[in-house]
C-alpha cells in the first residue's frame, strides 16, 4: 500500500533528524493486552471477525503488544512512532503511528504523518484496554475498522474557560487499504480521499460531552469492481437480454457503486463519573451517501459501579442496525430488473444487525495493570451466526 512508503519516509526523516540531535531525549512507553477468549454461536460463525466460533479458548484473538517512542527534538518539535503487534496477525510488528509534531503554542499542536483516525470518541486509544472498564469496547461502535489509522495533518487544541475544559481536533488526510467483505470472502481494496474530520470534547468536574464527524470521498477499488458490480453481473446481463440499454446499465452502475460518493461518519455521547457511579453513552451513524451502502446506526449504554477502590462492575447494552429502507439512491434507475437488482443488493449489504448485553468486571491489582473479565451474550440477524456468546478474561497493562 502507499501508506507503507509514507511511513518509511517519515521514520527515515525522524531518524535523520535524531542523528543531528544526539542530545534529544527519547521517552518509551507502551501497552499490552493478554487475554483468553472463547466464542460460540448457534450458526457456527463468530459474530466478530477476530474470534473463532468453535468454543475453544484462544490466547491470541484479543492479545496485543505495543511500544511507543517519542523524541523531543527541542524548540517544540517532536517525533513519535508506535509499533504494535496483534495476535490476530501472528504478532507481526507494524508501525501504526509515525508522525512529527510541532507545538505552535501551549494551546495548539500541529502534527503530520500517520496517526489514529478519530472515527469515534475513543478511537485514538481504543487498543489501550487499560483506559476503559470493558472487557472489550462495545463492538457495535468500535467494530475494528481497517481505516483506524490515516495519513495527513492534524491540529489539536485545548482551551480553559473557568471550570470548563474544551478539547478540539481538526484533521485532513487520506487512506488506502483493504477490508474483508463477507460477500466475496476476500480482502477488497478501497480508499478515503480528502478526509475532513472535526471533534469536540467539553468537560467539567465529573461529566464530559463529546461529538465528532468526518467526511470523505470514497475511492471504490475492488469493492466496486468485485463486491458490487461483479456480484450482480449476471443480473445485469439478464436485464440486457430483456432490452436494457447501455444508458440504463450506466444509470444502475452509477447508483450502486461507492467510488466518487461521500462517506459520512458521525458520533456523539457523554461520560459521567460521579462518586461510585459511572455512566457512558455513545451513538454513531455512518455510511456512503447515494449508494448501495445503507447507513449504519450503532450505540451503547453502560452503567458502572465501584464496589471498592480497585473493583468496578459494568453492565452494558450495545446494538447495531442498518437502514435498508432508504431507497433514494434508486430514483435514477429506470429499468425494472436493474431496479430490483439494486434493491436486492442494498438488502444484501444491509444484512447484518446485532443486539448484545455484557457484564464486565475490572480489578486493578497493580497501579499499571488491571485484570478484566467479560461475558457477552447477543443475537445476530445473520443466519450463520444467530445467538452468540463471548467469554474473555485477561490482563491489560500500560508501561
Amino acid at each position: 500500500m502507499k501508506s507503507n512508503n509514507a511511513v518509511k519516509l517519515l521514520i527515515g526523516g525522524a531518524l535523520a533528524s535524531c542523528s543531528f540531535c544526539s542530545y534529544a531525549d527519547v521517552v518509551f512507553n507502551g501497552f499490552a493486552s493478554l487475554r483468553a477468549t472463547s466464542a460460540d454461536s448457534d450458526g457456527g460463525t463468530s459474530a466478530f471477525p477476530t474470534h473463532k466460533a468453535d468454543g475453544d479458548i484462544s490466547f491470541s484473538d484479543e492479545s496485543l503488544f505495543a511500544l511507543q517512542a517519542r523524541t523531543d527534538l527541542g524548540e517544540g518539535l517532536s517525533a513519535t512512532i508506535q509499533i504494535m503487534a496483534e495476535g490476530t496477525e501472528d504478532f507481526d510488528a507494524e508501525a501504526r503511528w509515525a508522525y512529527i509534531s510541532y507545538e505552535l503554542s501551549p494551546q495548539h499542536t500541529i502534527s503530520m504523518g500517520r496517526f489514529a483516525n478519530p472515527s469515534f470518541y475513543q478511537s485514538e486509544y481504543q487498543n489501550v484496554g487499560f483506559t476503559n472498564n470493558f472487557g472489550r469496547l462495545p463492538r457495535a461502535v468500535y467494530a475494528g475498522f481497517d481505516f483506524s489509522t490515516i495519513e495527513g495533518i492534524a491540529l489539536d487544541s485545548n482551551f480553559t474557560f473557568g471550570d470548563y475544559s474544551l478539547v478540539t481536533k481538526v484533521l485532513y488526510g487520506n487512506w488506502d487499504g483493504t477490508t474483508f467483505l463477507a460477500a466475496t470472502q476476500n480482502d477488497e481494496t478501497f480508499g478515503f480521499k480528502d478526509e475532513i474530520s472535526v471533534r469536540v470534547e467539553l468537560s467539567k468536574d465529573w461529566w464530559t460531552v463529546f461529538a465528532g464527524f468526518f467526511m470523505v470521498e470514497i475511492e471504490g477499488g475492488s469493492v466496486d469492481s468485485n463486491a458490487i458490480l461483479g456480484a450482480t453481473k449476471g443480473a445485469v446481463e439478464l436485464a440486457v437480454s430483456q432490452g436494457a440499454t447501455a444508458q440504463q446499465v450506466a444509470e444502475y452502475e452509477s447508483a450502486v457503486i461507492w467510488g466518487g460518493k461521500d462517506g459520512l461518519y458521525g458520533y456523539s455521547g457523554f461520560h459521567i463519573d460521579y462518586d461510585k457511579f459511572i455512566v457512558d453513552f455513545e451513538f454513531a451513524n455512518y455510511g456512503v451517501e447515494d449508494s448501495s451502502d445503507g447507513f449504519n446506526r450503532a450505540w451503547y449504554t453502560a452503567f458502572g459501579y465501584r464496589l471498592m477502590d480497585k473493583t468496578i462492575v459494568t453492565v452494558h447494552h450495545e446494538k447495531s442496525i442498518q437502514d435498508e429502507g432508504d431507497l433514494e439512491f434508486l430514483k435514477g434507475i429506470s429499468h425494472p430488473t436493474l431496479f430490483a437488482t439494486a434493491k436486492a443488493l442494498r438488502n444484501t449489504l444491509s444484512l447484518r444487525e446485532f443486539d448484545a448485553i455484557g457484564v464486565s468486571v475490572r480489578y486493578d491489582f497493580h497501579s499499571n495493570a488491571a485484570f478484566k473479565f467479560q461475558y457477552l451474550s447477543g443475537e445476530d440477524t445473520r443466519p450463520n451466526v444467530q445467538d452468540f456468546t463471548v467469554l474473555s478474561a485477561g490482563v491489560d497493562i500500560v508501561f
